[in-house]
Formats: C-alpha cells, sequence, structure tokens
C-alpha cells in the first residue's frame, strides 16, 4: 500500500504565477482546474471491475433473498456508475458463493486483471470469529461462506475448505494484481477485517493503494432495511449511486449518513421487542466507517448520473 502524498498530480506554483502576471486566486484556480482534469485523465486509464459476493446460508436467520436482493440493487447500480460492462460484473450469489467458487474466480481474476485495472468488491455475507481465537484480532476472523448445513466448529469449517479465514481472503484478493482495490464489506462487526490485515499480510502489493468500506463499526449488527428485504446498508448505497455525483467517496459518505440515522429507529424497535431473557446481541446503533489511507475513493471518479443512465 502507498502513502496518499505521492499520488497529488500538481501543486501551486507562486513564482510561476507572478511572473506570468496573473493573480494568485486566478492562477491557482487554472492549476487546480488542470490538475482536477489530469485526475480525471488518470481515472479513465484504469478499467473498473466488480466482485459481487452475496451469501445468506440456509442456516441464516434471514432468507437467501435478502442477499440476492442487496447485491442486485448494489451491482445494478454501481455497474453505470464505474462504466463497468457486464464481461466485467462477477456474481457470487448464494450456493454459487461457496469456497471453492470464491478460488476459482479469484484465480480467474489474477489471470485477468493488470496495472490497467481497478477492482471493487462488494461482500454481504456472515462474518464470524474462530474458536481457538477469542482475541477478536482480525486473524481470528472467518468469512461464512456457502454451505448446506451450519459447521460444527470455524476451525473445522476452514480446514475443509467451507469457510475462509480473514487472513486467507487477504492473500486471495493480493494474488490478484489489480492497480488498486476497493473492498466494501457488509456484514456484521465489519470493522474486525480491517486495514492492518492487508497492509501487514506476508503476501502485499506494498505500493498499491487500498480502501476498505465497512458497513458496521467493531461489535455492532448490520441492520436489515425496516421492512427486511433489503441489507440496511446496501439500500442506502443503492440510493446514494441513483441520487449523488461525485467521486465514489462522496457515494460512500452518503450511504454511511444514511445508513447510521436509519439505524436508529430501526435499533429503538428491536431493543422495544427484544424479550428480557435474550441474550445480549450485538450493536444495533449502525455506523459504518471509511478507511482509505491514499485517498483513492476521492480519485474515484463516477460516470456522471444525467450519462449512467440510472435516472431514465
Amino acid at each position: 500500500m502507498t502513502g496518499g502524498a505521492d499520488r497529488k498530480s500538481a501543486w501551486f506554483d507562486r513564482p510561476r504565477c507572478k511572473k506570468a502576471g496573473a493573480s494568485l486566486l486566478v492562477c491557482a484556480a487554472a492549476v487546480f482546474a488542470l490538475a482536477a482534469g489530469a485526475n480525471a485523465q488518470e481515472d479513465t486509464g484504469l478499467k473498473n471491475h466488480i466482485l459481487g459476493i452475496g451469501n445468506c446460508p440456509p442456516w441464516n436467520p434471514q432468507s437467501p433473498e435478502i442477499c440476492r436482493n442487496s447485491l442486485d440493487k448494489v451491482v445494478s447500480a454501481l455497474g453505470p456508475r464505474l462504466d463497468a460492462g457486464p464481461d466485467n460484473i462477477h456474481l457470487l450469489i448464494n450456493e454459487g458463493a461457496n469456497a471453492s467458487a470464491l478460488k476459482r474466480k479469484a484465480t480467474e481474476l489474477a489471470n485477468r486483471l493488470g496495472p490497467e485495472d481497478r477492482l471493487i468488491i462488494y461482500a454481504n455475507l456472515p462474518l464470524g470469529q474462530k474458536d481457538d481465537d477469542p482475541s477478536g484480532e482480525a486473524n481470528g476472523y472467518v468469512l461464512e461462506f456457502w454451505a448446506d448445513q451450519r459447521p460444527e466448529t470455524a476451525t473445522d469449517a476452514i480446514s475443509e475448505g467451507t469457510w475462509v479465514s480473514a487472513p486467507a481472503f487477504a492473500a486471495m484478493i493480493h494474488t490478484i494484481p489489480a492497480a488498486e482495490v476497493i473492498l466494501v464489506l457488509d456484514t456484521n462487526n465489519s470493522y474486525a477485517v480491517n486495514m492492518h490485515l492487508f497492509d501487514a499480510h506476508r503476501v502485499d502489493h506494498k505500493e498499491r493503494p487500498e480502501a476498505l468500506v465497512s458497513s458496521a463499526g467493531a461489535g455492532q449488527a448490520a441492520n436489515y432495511s425496516a421492512d427486511r428485504t433489503i441489507s440496511l446498508f446496501a439500500k442506502h448505497l443503492a440510493s446514494a449511486l441513483h441520487e449523488t455525483d461525485g467521486s465514489l467517496l462522496d457515494v460512500m459518505s452518503v450511504a454511511a449518513g444514511g445508513t447510521r440515522q436509519a439505524a436508529i429507529p430501526i435499533c429503538a424497535a428491536l431493543k422495544e421487542h427484544q424479550d428480557e431473557n435474550e441474550a445480549q446481541s450485538a450493536d444495533c446503533q449502525q455506523v459504518p466507517a471509511i478507511h482509505d489511507p491514499d485517498a483513492l475513493l476521492g480519485e474515484t471518479a463516477l460516470v456522471p448520473l444525467a450519462e449512467s443512465g440510472l435516472n431514465d
């Protein structure tokens, strides 16, 4: 991963402006306009690819249709805004979102993507913790992919290749030689899979810009919409993609704010109906977080709404 400072494409040159006889304000505006144009030109040089993962396994309390709907709503809006055509959109849904399918897809993308490509991953699936690692560290978490029956233990599921540990997931991402990677993780306690896990992993693209958007903070639940048809973050991310111009950072910021506000009444209703004897569940006050040390999201331009066809 690289730092944000070396990604700046232009600087304000005060002596040159003075020599040209222009006012500092006018000259600065011209320089920044050129810089913006350079950034936009640089951004269009990267071809966007989307990997969408939606997995509500049959033993999960929620219907598999919720994950299918969440994935459909996000990807159907994200594709046009990123100018990613059907050939660049890859979907793993429910029974098709098993660990073996993910490994095959990672191998396919590793062979296909290169320095001219950007990979955006949206993953909506359960996140669990390894039985033998109660420390709460990122290394101890596991992504629970599809299985007809819930495995007895996370350790068994990992050893049998049914589930994927967080470090193994990071390793898969690092085998894909894309120029930039953005991971949007929509799950309970999604902050557990954090940037440190990717940066510190022994398999790492040290100079590659990466960003992570977490739909729920540490110990927090990823709520569903009030009508329980879609994940709450997916609902607001899809809405933001339909309504917000600007960069991917602008869209993610709007989605995060909308999710946080919408979670307040949903959480209050959940607590009101919670049985006093019911075990304490995850915190339903959902606060998404954006982790973008390389200022990558702000430099990822989106197709303007007027040109995307989403509002036709």
